[in-house]
């Protein structure tokens, strides 16, 4: 009897105070990965599956879009999350250049763009929806102008250089128009001129026969060339 009493002593003693063959004194669990040992907190849980979530498309470039105008639209496009915008502008050879905001948005690879420009005295708003895939941007627009559907079509863009500092706006020629005062100074030249100009003799029926006093007195000459 003494023996068992001693052999279960033991037992209850080894249970309450002793530390567990799998834990160490910092209770932390042993992991074994590859040929290693990594201590990990037993309290803690951790997904080695986990994986991040990859990054949206990047559109921060200068592109060229084609199939809107006869010649290709410059863009700029800044992007903030979500969110793009920028200017656009259109320089045709022997044509009127003109530059426009640009607002828009990127979901996925879905990109809405809007364009408003000032095309000679009209505003022009062209909506652009399309998808972008291998650095390119294809879709159809729609443009708009004093509430009226004025084109439509298909177009697409290509992203031509990443160095969107470089982008500078098309020279605009404003049409020349005089002054109060130089149309003021040209008006009063042409009244000094009409002042200093000789007035036109009148014409009068009666002849000075003074003038053919020669003729007449001395006989001399033809006379028949002198009016009655």
């Amino acid at each position: 009897m003494n023996k068992m009493s001693i052999i279960l002593s033991l037992l209850l003693v080894s249970l309450f105070t002793g530390l567990s063959l799998g834990q160490t004194d910092n209770n932390t669990s042993i992991i074994e990965t590859g040929s290693t040992n990594e201590s990990l907190p037993s309290n803690d849980t951790i997904d080695v599956n986990a994986t991040q979530t990859a990054a949206g498309p990047n559109l921060n470039y200068i592109w060229s879009f084609t199939g809107i105008e006869i010649d290709p639209i410059t863009m700029v496009l800044n992007q903030e999350g979500n969110e793009l915008y920028g200017q656009a502008k259109y320089e045709p050879e022997g044509g009127k250049a003109w530059n426009a905001d640009v607002l828009g948005s990127i979901s996925e690879n879905e990109v809405t763009l809007t364009l408003t420009a000032q095309k000679d005295k009209e505003l022009v708003t062209t909506k652009m929806t399309g998808i972008y895939a291998d650095d390119t941007i294809v879709g159809n627009f729609t443009q708009i102008s004093g509430g009226k559907k004025v084109g439509s079509g298909n177009f697409s863009a290509l992203w031509v250089s990443p160095e969107v500092s470089s982008y500078s706006p098309a020279i605009i020629e404003e049409p020349k128009v005089e002054t109060p005062a130089v149309v003021e100074e040209t008006a009063t030249k042409n009244a000094s001129a009409e002042q200093t100009a000789e007035p036109a003799k009148p014409v009068s029926r009666f002849v000075d026969i003074h003038q053919y006093a020669d003729k007449v007195q001395t006989g001399v000459g033809d006379i028949s060339g002198i009016p009655i």
